[in-house]
């Protein structure tokens, strides 16, 4: 997982998380993923997300509770949070880059989030008998918030995912991830490393709109880079999980989940 300021970002495939070499995933072209974004706070979190230069939410923003997280395995389009195409990862290709160009950000997962931010809580003492209600910058803790001109049903534009902080869960799933890990192998090397995120098969994940709640100036954000071949033109052939033994590339040995070198040969298993 790469991590940044109390959030950690890491890309599945097949239901298990893959290892990073730094802030580079390599995953087979040909597989379908999910972001997995936990948040390591106390407080919540509102995400967004984008692959290629694209938000994957289509101007939907991603809300993870405190100590929580969200594995988020599809786009949303036209605000359909019942239904849509999973993240599938695909060569570049000459066809493809004659069809929709080359983008400076392809291959890249652009995380960006804020912190909720804590509102401080102040009593106010009234007549006996009247009303002994705490309350939040002069608005009572139930019923709706309107001291900012914003309606807290509402929510924020396009929706949230979850509800309020009342709810016992902030995101619900009809389908688990059913990523395909099937891509060709062969000898050839592609034209590059390069590959980007196209629709993948449709998933039933489902999302549900959140109230609106201030969060901190300060933005943070990761960046994860996704390639389908090595530096020295390997393809790669399989997801490589985090706690999978490494082989050899040299004499096909099977070594420990934390070798670095190949207990039979030596040769690096660590490949840049």
């Amino acid at each position: 997982m790469m991590y940044k300021s109390k959030l950690a970002v890491a890309i599945k495939s097949g239901g298990r998380v893959l290892r990073e070499s730094g802030d580079t995933v390599y995953i087979p072209f040909g597989c379908e993923y999910s972001i997995l974004i936990k948040n390591l706070n106390n407080v919540r979190a509102l995400v967004s997300i984008s692959v290629d230069g694209v938000d994957i939410g289509d101007g939907t923003e991603f809300v993870v509770h405190g100590n929580r997280d969200v594995n988020i395995e599809r786009f949303i389009k036209n605000g359909n949070f019942n239904e849509g195409n999973r993240l599938k990862f695909i060569e570049r290709t000459a066809g493809v880059e004659a069809h929709r160009g080359v983008g400076i950000e392809d291959g890249l997962i652009r995380v960006e989030y804020k912190f909720e931010k804590i509102m401080p809580t102040v009593r106010h003492f009234v007549d006996p008998g009247y009303d002994n209600t705490w309350y939040n910058n002069g608005s009572p803790t139930f019923g709706t918030r309107t001291g900012d001109g914003t309606n807290v049903s509402r929510g924020i534009s396009n929706g949230l995912l979850g509800k309020g902080p009342t709810d016992s869960a902030n995101y619900s799933f009809t389908s688990s991830v059913n990523a395909s890990v099937n891509a060709s192998v062969n000898n050839v090397a592609p034209v590059n490393d390069a590959g980007v995120t196209v629709a993948g098969s449709v998933s039933g994940q489902q999302f549900r709109e959140a109230s609106y709640f201030a969060t901190e100036m300060e933005t943070h954000v990761i960046v994860l880079k996704m390639l389908g071949q090595t530096e020295d033109n390997r393809r790669v052939e399989e997801p490589l999980y985090v706690r999978a033994k490494p082989r050899c590339t040299s004499c096909g040995r099977v070594n420990k989940a934390s070798a670095k070198f190949c207990q039979e040969c030596g040769t690096s298993l660590v490949l840049v």
